[in-house]
């Protein structure tokens, strides 16, 4: 019997071709120089390129400030109710605020004399500085609301489409809450052809700038209404033209003292002639009573033409305010019978009440409490409106009265030079000291708000140079070369 070694073996099949793996082992050994150098190689080409390409996306320079000057919600206990926005905050909705109620937008900061002055300040243009500054709501604590709010999501995956907009509203809110405490600004440096450093300063200018414009410029730490009122220093009191516009000044003037008394802040504050705003207003009726009166009606009692012009054109307002105020009336009469007809159909008693829900009304009479409810906030809307046409009423009606008693006095005029003169002075010496007023006001409203901002943190060039999707692109690196060491080998 033959040995098995003996035997043929298969054509074309060479004697020896097993695999040893321990030979191939030792040729990777042997090889273990290449193995090694061409992961780190790949990785090197890895980082080099991602720490180029983050180099080259860094051109922008952002950093976040606290807006602590402004108010978030609500006005400022201060400001009265009739001084509040039509737009006022709701409960839904939070808004900020300037010290005197006036809305704040991150806008402002873009505003063209800001811009304005801070291009001065660098030597660019404002249009260049326009396209290429960037102001948004936003704090380091909004990114944490996300984050709870993304993790919500992910706990309430198979929630109803109720529940999600339920999750919605409530994260909002809180997300406005904490974006609206703070701004984040943006510069792009690199498109301003500016270095990394000069970036950063005009970061840091840019809400200096911002708060002394709004505070010395557009006056935002007092009443808005006061900062509207314009008036001329001198007037000639001697021509029918003069009166008038003294006239609409005046109560301009008045408008603003009883202001500026009413403010809380400002209580105590006197101009430089010891006069306080109380006294002001007195100061104001006196040459109302003594000088203004007389010299009105002698200026109509001259000139009839002007006279007649003005009566009708006083005649046509008060008929146009009259109007207004009777199809108020009828609005306000339909609104009260419709609540007293609501009332008066809901039933009386608990029994209805069970009937409602037994027949399935309920929601019917829910329904119409929500309408009632709105036709009440409604209610008290025309009925402020229709206070207001009243006293325009009551203001046009006295003018007319005034010039009615011209046209009827007599023709011996008792108006003398000196007379006039003396109104003259006393009606500058009123302008002086509501402007010496006015400017102690606003001194003061700022003293108590010196910033409108405070440095949340120091800005920096956006973008890390290593993040954690980087990571991956090492490893996939380390891989690659590991994998194609192995073949070369």
């Amino acid at each position: 019997m033959s040995n098995q070694t003996d035997l043929p073996q298969p054509y074309g099949f060479p004697p020896e071709d097993e695999i040893s793996i321990s030979e191939l082992l030792m040729k990777l050994w042997a090889k273990r120089g290449l193995i090694l150098v061409l992961p780190v190689v790949f990785a090197g080409l890895t980082i080099a390129g991602l720490l180029a390409g983050k180099t080259a996306q860094q051109t922008t320079v952002s950093y976040y400030i606290e807006l602590s000057g402004i108010y978030l919600g609500d006005m400022p206990s201060s400001e009265s109710e009739d001084e509040r926005d039509s737009d006022s905050d709701s409960d839904s909705k939070v808004t900020t605020r300037y010290p005197n109620g006036t809305l704040f937008s991150p806008q402002d900061l873009l505003n063209p004399a800001v811009l304005k002055s801070l291009g001065d300040e660098f030597n660019l243009d404002p249009l260049d500085l326009a396209d290429n500054l960037d102001v948004q709501y936003g704090t380091p604590l909004s990114n944490g609301v996300l984050a709870e709010y993304r993790a919500a999501l992910s706990a309430n995956g198979k929630a109803t489409p109720e529940d999600l907009a339920t999750i919605n509203a409530r994260f909002q809110a809180k997300l406005d809450a904490a974006s609206k405490r703070g701004l984040k600004i943006t510069v792009h440096f690199v498109e301003l052809d500016l270095v990394e450093s000069q970036g950063l300063e005009i970061a840091l200018r840019l809400p200096k700038v911002w708060n002394q414009v709004f505070t010395s410029q557009f006056n935002t730490t007092l009443n808005p209404t006061i900062v509207g009122l314009r008036w001329a220093d001198a007037i000639n009191l001697d021509t029918t033209t003069g009166l008038q516009e003294a006239d609409i000044q005046l109560n301009q003037l008045k408008l603003g003292t009883e202001l500026i008394s009413k403010d809380g802040r400002l209580r105590g504050i006197v101009n430089v002639g010891g006069a306080s705003a109380n006294d002001l207003l007195g100061y104001i009726d006196d040459f109302q009573t003594i000088f203004f009166e007389p010299l009105y009606l002698e200026a109509f009692e001259r000139d009839s033409t002007l006279s007649r012009i003005y009566e009708q054109d006083l005649n046509l307002q008060i008929t146009k305010v009259t109007n207004e105020i009777t199809e108020l009336n009828a609005r306000l009469s339909d609104i009260r019978d419709f609540q007293f007809s609501s009332r008066g159909a809901g039933g009386s008693g608990n029994a209805g009440g069970d009937r409602a829900s037994l027949d399935g009304t309920a929601f019917g009479e829910v329904v119409s409490l929500a309408e009632r409810a709105a036709l009440s906030n409604y209610l008290q809307s025309s009925l402020d409106q229709r206070y207001e046409l009243i006293k325009e009423l009551t203001e046009l009606e006295a003018k007319l009265q005034r010039i009615t008693r011209a046209s009827g006095t007599s023709k011996e005029s008792a108006i003398t030079p000196e007379f006039v003169e003396m109104g003259v002075k006393r009606y500058e010496s009123i302008i002086a000291g509501y402007r010496d007023l006015l400017t102690k006001a606003q001194a003061i409203t700022i003293g108590r708000t010196p910033e409108f901002y405070a440095v949340m943190t120091q800005p920096e060039v956006d973008g890390q140079l290593i993040e954690k999707r980087d990571l991956l692109f090492i490893a996939l690196a380390l891989a690659l070369g590991g994998m194609l060491g192995l073949v070369v080998a």
